[in-house]
């Protein structure tokens, strides 16, 4: 049987949690110190009530744009690096464990980073390589964390070069 999520070496494993303390918290939505940028196909925060209906979009050509970019940046992902995410182990709730799984193909990893706008953002990558997590989120705006803005410079650039636009957060 062929996995499409491997397990993860235990030392390397080690130092992923290593370079990223925060990881549970960050899959968790409760994030306090890493630096982060928004990725979004806007080029600025909607914040006028009259931006809001851009917001708004389920279906047709706008939506197929939209995922088209975001699939793309995100196949440019996987071709770039070494891919891993987070996976729950063991009986929810009080006995679940945090355990790193890497993913293998790439046909499973676009599958698993589908857009369904009708429920929660499944994708949620760790990138070593590039010091950041990529977290999707809502209203076509996805979030990079990351520990050093140099290092995770070129999946910026990797969503620039598909149209996507990189939005910094005030502090």
């Amino acid at each position: 049987m062929k996995r499409n999520l491997q397990p993860v070496d235990k030392n390397l494993a080690a130092e992923i949690w290593a370079q990223f303390p925060e990881l549970q918290a960050i899959k968790e939505n409760d994030p306090n110190s890493m630096s982060r940028v928004a990725v979004s196909v806007f080029n600025h925060w909607l914040r006028d009530e009259s931006e809001w209906h851009l917001m708004d979009c389920f279906s047709g050509a706008e939506r197929e744009r939209r995922d088209k970019l975001f699939r793309e940046h995100w196949s440019l992902i996987f071709d770039a690096t070494p891919v891993y995410t987070l996976r729950y182990r063991g009986r929810w709730q009080k006995k679940a464990k945090l355990v790193l799984k890497r993913f293998s193909e790439k046909e499973f990893f676009m599958e698993r980073s589908r857009i369904l706008m009708n429920k929660s953002p499944s994708q949620f990558v760790i990138l070593p390589e590039f010091d950041c997590i990529y977290a999707a989120s809502w209203d076509d705006t996805n979030v990079l964390y990351y520990n050093d803005r140099n290092a995770a410079e070129p999946i910026l650039k990797l969503a620039r070069n598909v149209g996507l636009h990189s939005i910094e957060y005030e502090i």
